[in-house]
């Protein structure tokens, strides 16, 4: 006998997404933040993270409903004490509220963190941790991760060859993909590529620029990039 569970879909209740970013990252779901190395995906994730901490309004959007709530950062690239915590303070993010782990993350030990938002930076690297390394299952585990927190999580690593069959495979898991790209010398351009929940032209490109305040690097002006 076949064990498979039926569900009418008039017995489901529709319901909202949810957004940490209104358009671009959503809560309870994967988002990729894609970009060549040195780009500044860990300054761009960080300064999200500060204004989660704080519960301040994402960039160029009002009204933001998520926050101050907690975050959990897996930064296995770098060192807590000279590059993440910099970067954070820069960010002028409340540092009580962000959580570092060095270990994969599952449901059972965020629960007493209740984390708005999970970043795994990089993907790559966190993919290191796991037994099997296999990318595709460790995004699938990052997406039920996600809908069992109903955390964001936003994980970036480098932009990958979507003509490659795993790449495509690895790219189903995430909701939402931003590519971030330089404009300038100190100027950035976040797009999203893709988004199973928006339509795409409804989500304009954004730009902002890096001030580099001492060796103290954050984000400043933001504006309208189309």
């Amino acid at each position: 006998m076949s064990d498979a569970v039926y569900q009418r879909m008039s017995e489901v209740t529709p319901e909202p997404v949810r957004w940490l970013w209104e358009g671009r990252i959503p809560l309870g779901k994967v988002t990729i933040l894609q970009g060549e190395p040195g780009v500044g995906k860990s300054t761009l994730a960080f300064d999200i993270a500060a204004r989660v901490s704080r519960g301040y309004d994402m960039p160029l959007i009002k009204g933001h409903d998520v926050g101050p709530d907690n975050v959990v950062i897996y930064c296995g690239c770098e060192e807590l004490a000279d590059t993440v915590r910099p970067r954070l303070d820069a960010a002028a993010a409340d540092l009580t509220r962000i959580y570092a782990v060095d270990c994969e993350i599952t449901a059972e030990n965020v629960a007493a963190i209740k984390p708005a938002l999970i970043i795994i930076d990089p993907f790559a690297d966190y993919l290191g941790l796991l037994a099997d390394h296999n990318p595709v299952d460790a995004m699938r585990n990052l997406g039920r991760l996600a809908k069992r927190t109903g955390a964001a999580v936003l994980a970036t690593q480098a932009v990958a060859d979507t003509n490659d069959d795993l790449a495509r495979e690895l790219y189903s898991t995430p909701r939402s993909i931003l590519n971030l790209t330089p404009v300038g010398q100190s100027g950035r351009r976040l797009a999203i590529t893709k988004s199973n929940l928006r339509h795409l032209p409804d989500v304009h490109p954004l730009v902002y620029y890096f001030d580099d305040d001492e060796g103290q690097v954050h984000i400043v002006n933001w504006s309208d990039g189309r």
